[in-house]
């Protein structure tokens, strides 16, 4: 999407916002998609946002975002971007913009990881208001411990894909390694369902699932200039499980926020009304599952969990890309497996 395209698509909704007097439009410095552009106009800025299309299988990204708009609004939620206007027929969305930079890895501290919880705690108070039900359920493989265990064996059960057979590297770190931890990692998670009278099988009950705001990692968030954090890009919120939602959040490789931070992060919890009481045993049980989810969205980013599918073939950045992410994939096994 070049910025004339989206221009000309954002033009009925611009002109709605009396924002229509040719307005100056450019890419979004350091925005890893092509779909969201920085808008000035009359000294002012504003953030505009395209949304493809959604396939049957996915959520809706422009829904999913209007609707978490809707319920910050309703729950009374700020410090973060506020939303001026949608067009649904052209999939366009225009936002206030945050002032400010991407947060660096050395700059993610015990505060700052605080501050994390402190938001996903004060959108979760709130989860019992009707906007919240708006927003996508559960994913089916965080609907039990079973069904993420299921859903990952499945990838695992199949091999290394036949199609990048002649990638030896890969061929040779899914079998000597991911195949050989997953097994361990399998044992001891029934294990410690068997010791700790939990079962894999029981589904999360309702009242104790949880809103994320979508891809909740510092990857979406701002550094404004008063050295405060603030979160952006909701497409991808919806209900999950919280144990899935925090272990993912401390799974993030890029910004390692430290394990000895997750006592005082699951302590700003605590404001959350009616919190699973077992929420700390499920999150030390489902980590390590959680990295090897995030070995194979490493491996394969365009991933389809809910299709078991590994969508090898829309991955744009081919088997070099590929080959530098085995690397990083064996540092998450690494930490699932000293997870156990």
């Amino acid at each position: 999407m070049d910025p004339e395209t989206i221009r000309e698509l954002a033009s009925p909704l611009l002109n709605s916002l009396g924002i229509g007097d040719d307005p100056l439009i450019s890419p979004m410095p350091g925005s890893a998609i092509k779909r969201t552009f920085k808008l000035h106009h009359e000294g002012l800025d504003y953030a505009l946002k395209w949304y493809p299309p959604a396939s049957p299988q996915e959520s809706d990204p422009y829904l999913t975002e209007q609707r978490f708009y809707q319920f910050l609004k309703a729950a009374d939620i700020h410090h973060n971007p506020f939303a001026l206007g949608w067009d649904g027929d052209q999939r366009i969305s225009v936002l206030s913009l945050l002032h400010g930079r991407a947060i660096r890895p050395d700059e993610v501290n015990l505060p700052r990881t605080i501050f994390t919880g402190e938001f996903l705690a004060q959108i979760n108070q709130k989860r019992g208001i009707e906007e919240a039900q708006q927003l996508p359920g559960i994913p089916p493989r965080e609907a039990t411990i079973s069904s993420l265990l299921d859903t990952i064996n499945t990838f695992l059960l199949q091999g290394a894909p036949q199609s990048l057979g002649e990638v030896q590297p890969l061929v040779s770190f899914w079998e000597d390694e991911l195949t050989v931890g997953w097994q361990k990692i399998i044992q001891h998670c029934l294990t410690a369902c068997e010791t700790g009278g939990l079962d894999p099988n029981t589904t999360l009950d309702d009242q104790y699932a949880w809103i994320s705001p979508g891809e909740f990692t510092f990857h979406n968030a701002v550094l404004t200039p008063e050295h405060s954090i603030c979160f952006c890009d909701f497409d991808q919120a919806r209900w999950g499980d919280p144990a899935c939602i925090i272990a993912r959040f401390f799974a993030q490789s890029d910004f390692l926020a430290k394990e000895e931070y997750i006592g005082p992060f699951l302590n700003t919890l605590d404001s959350v009304p009616g919190k699973d009481p077992l929420l700390a045993v499920r999150l030390r049980l489902l980590t390590p599952l959680i990295r090897v989810e995030l070995v194979l969205e490493t491996l394969f980013p365009s991933i389809i969990w809910e299709l078991g599918d590994l969508n090898i073939d829309s991955q744009a950045e081919g088997k070099v890309q590929l080959l530098q992410n085995i690397w990083q994939a064996r540092q998450h096994l690494k930490a699932a497996l000293r997870n156990i």
